[in-house]
């Protein structure tokens, strides 16, 4: 794959027109041979450059964004605290979730009159940026991957999926009459159960007493072509899947995964119909969409799964424009508020992963309130997904504040020396603490018993939560990693067979790092330990995360494979054989043959297999 460089923190104009290389002086090298004359334009203030008023505004802007997390906490503590779940108190009913820039502090205040008003900075939401530096294939297209395992397209993994095919009873290019199942009534009963047992804690969709309702009269009348009947079909679909979660794809008893696709295969020809040539909207269509997303989610399939959750996204928009009054969000009720923050997490996991196109929905997080408990059934559940719709939005701004190719470009900023006083390592510095304190803030205001990290494994929920935790940190600090294995004066050496001493300092004989930096790499290295460790429990059964889990595995070893080769950092790395002999197995079982999982498994392979060339 060819690399593209990017724009360097600064360059002068002369330097800009010719894509040339500037050093930033005045007159830069470039200017000075050129007898030009060396003319830098005012930055942006939507850039984050160091030494510059907008640094501190995007610190501002995190710190502002934090009373969003205090009033989620706050949100969770009133949940916890309800002590009869049949009602639900006013304080609850009448919570909206705040906007995403609140008031700030007189402090703020009074820096922000010294800097001056950033009115692009206000208005700028914190949004998972276009061409991230997240993903997977990114982590592929670094030299020191590409020179053990070489060049891979940029859409490579997206191919993959693009080119597999779907089980022949999902296979709906061909028309032919819907075939419906025939259930007996205790069938749907036992599926339904298995649904709200093993898929609602992930995705509280919508409560039991609003199913019950579809089901009886699906059962009544039996099946025809209308979204409803396509709902109880998902859901019993769901159900079934999730009932055989341990047994991969192929692996499925004839029974099962026959049974699953019969469930679903109907359904999802009523939805695309539904969606595709219905021109109107409805909670229901969002509903059965976001729940056909989720199944190919449990499949592993997460193009079709992105697919789905796009077209519910597009369909609550279209609600939310066909309102009389689409900006107060206060007149969305229950169904409405849990329909959008399934399609909000969905599709934000799947745009940090594969860079897709999103469907307009995620600047909505601002507006839309979070959901309210309605009934003891899902009381701890929902509590749960408050928790973790918070953790997603701040992974976004993690995204957004540290790996937008607009704010840091780690190539470029490689380049130069690694000395206490470089003003884009500073940026990096300020930044990562900031978004650190909110992510500490906010586990440590999650109301539930024990803490998360106290017993992260007690149930899934839990384990998915705790896994978040690590991943958030983990990506926090990877820039600190990336810049130290990216450093031009550093040549990859063998790795020994023994493991990692871990011992506090690096070889002797090397340049040496400000301290903090290689603290930050250690705190990078240690989440994604425990991010290995995390994913190995949430992989041992098929849940909606399996893609997700799966692929932030592989960039976490690749991470870690890199701090491995370096000298600087080797002493700090835990033994990578023993982490991949405990996630990898895991990760082998859900390896289908001809998907992208086998393809980032092999990958991964290659490159622990390198390690001792």
């Amino acid at each position: 794959m060819n690399y593209t460089r990017k724009r360097a923190l600064l360059a002068c104009d002369f330097c800009r027109h010719r894509k040339r290389r500037c050093d930033g002086k005045q007159p830069c090298s470039t200017c000075r041979e050129a007898s030009a004359d060396c003319v830098y334009k005012e930055l942006p203030t939507d850039r984050i450059e160091p030494s510059s008023s907008s640094q501190g505004a995007v610190v501002e802007r995190l710190s502002r964004i934090e009373a969003l997390l205090e009033e989620q906490g706050q949100k969770l503590s009133e949940m916890s605290l309800t002590a009869y779940y049949g009602s639900t108190p006013a304080s609850l009913h009448s919570f909206r979730s705040s906007p995403l820039i609140p008031a700030a502090s007189p402090a703020s205040v009074s820096n922000r009159s010294q800097e001056g008003d950033d009115t692009s900075l206000e208005n700028t939401q914190f949004l998972i940026p276009r061409g991230h530096t997240t993903t997977l294939i990114w982590l592929l297209s670094l030299p020191a991957v590409r020179s053990v395992i070489g060049d891979f397209p940029e859409n490579y993994f997206h191919e993959l999926e693009e080119n597999s095919p779907l089980p022949r009873p999902l296979d709906l290019v061909q028309p032919m009459p819907l075939d419906w199942p025939s259930l007996e009534p205790g069938l749907l009963r036992k599926l339904s159960n298995a649904y709200f047992e093993n898929v609602s804690p992930h995705l509280p969709l919508f409560t039991r007493q609003y199913y019950e309702a579809l089901l009886e009269d699906f059962m009544a009348n039996g099946p025809t072509e209308d979204i409803e009947s396509a709902i109880c079909l998902c859901v019993c679909a769901l159900g079934c899947i999730s009932s055989h979660s341990t047994e991969a794809s192929g692996h499925l008893t004839d029974c099962a995964e026959d049974l699953g696709l019969r469930l679903f295969q109907p359904a999802l020809r009523v939805i695309l119909s539904k969606t595709v040539w219905g021109f109107g909207s409805s909670i229901q269509i969002c509903q059965a969409l976001v729940l056909a997303g989720t199944y190919f989610s449990y499949m592993g399939r997460p193009l079709h799964s992105w697919k789905m959750v796009y077209y519910a996204g597009h369909k609550f928009l279209q609600l939310v424009n066909d309102r009389s009054s689409p900006d107060q969000p206060d007149q969305y009720d229950e169904s409405y508020l849990r329909a959008f923050w399934c399609c909000f997490i969905a599709e934000c996991d799947r745009v940090a992963e594969l860079d897709v196109v999103r469907s307009g929905i995620e600047p909505l997080s601002d507006k839309v309130p979070l959901p309210r408990n309605v009934e003891a059934s899902d009381h701890d559940d929902l509590i749960y997904f408050v928790a973790e719709t918070a953790i997603r939005r701040l992974i976004n701004r993690i995204h957004s504040s540290l790996y937008s190719p607009d704010n840091v470009d780690i190539m470029v900023l490689a380049e130069s020396a690694p000395a206490p006083n470089n003003p884009g390592l500073n940026n990096i510095l300020t930044i990562s603490s900031e978004l650190n304190r909110q992510l500490e803030q906010h586990y440590n205001s999650i109301p539930v018993q024990p803490h998360i990290m106290v017993d992260p494994g007690s149930n899934d929920r839990r384990r998915i939560l705790n896994f978040r935790y690590h991943h958030a940190r983990h990506l926090i600090y990877r820039l600190f990693v990336l810049y130290i294995v990216l450093q031009p004066q550093q040549q990859p050496s063998p790795i020994p067979l023994a493991s990692s001493s871990r011992s506090p300092t690096p070889q002797q004989g090397l340049y040496p790092l400000p301290r903090i930096i290689l603290e930050k790499c250690h705190v990078c290295i240690q989440s994604g330990e425990a991010l290995l460790h995390a994913a190995a429990d949430i992989l041992d059964k098929r849940s909606p995360y399996l893609w997700s889990v799966f692929d932030v595995s592989a960039s976490c070893l690749i991470v870690l494979f890199l701090a491995s080769r370096s000298p600087y950092l080797r002493h700090l790395t835990p033994d990578i054989d023993a982490l991949a002999s405990l996630v990898v197995p895991k990760m082998r079982k859900w390896a289908t043959p001809g998907s992208s999982l086998e393809s980032e498994l092999r990958i991964v392979d290659m490159l622990l297999a390198s390690r001792y060339r």
